[in-house]
């Protein structure tokens, strides 16, 4: 088992690699942002979940091009990363995300009420 702060640093490295991939590599619906915006590796190194979010375009048709890409990230993944395991990625809807963007919406339809 890896300590915290080990999981911690791997966490940064992963997402900005697959940040950097994600970028370079793929390509989405026109106007879509696709942002790695968190990773978690599991404590035993062989797993991450990544999660990204999406502005100007639907969540799941990228998540979709994601899953059908997943495999030649890895191999990249694989290729670029100095560490053995290099975890087994799977992608997820960052729904966090949303839940913010929504709580400001709120948030200013209240002020412009004069409510709060």
């Amino acid at each position: 088992m890896a300590s915290e702060r080990r999981i911690e640093k791997l966490n940064n490295l992963l997402r900005e690699e697959i940040a950097k991939i994600v970028d370079r590599e793929l390509e989405f619906t026109e106007g879509a942002l696709v942002t790695i915006t968190r990773t978690d590796i599991s404590e035993d190194l062989y797993y991450a979940a990544v999660f990204f979010s999406v502005f100007g375009g639907e969540a799941k048709k990228i998540l979709e091009i994601l899953q059908k890409n997943v495999y030649n990230i890895q191999q990249i993944l694989n290729r670029k990363l100095r560490m053995r395991p290099v975890p087994k990625i799977r992608f997820e809807i960052d729904h966090g995300e949303k839940n913010r963007e929504d709580i400001e919406q709120k948030i200013a339809e209240l002020k412009r009420r004069g409510e709060l």
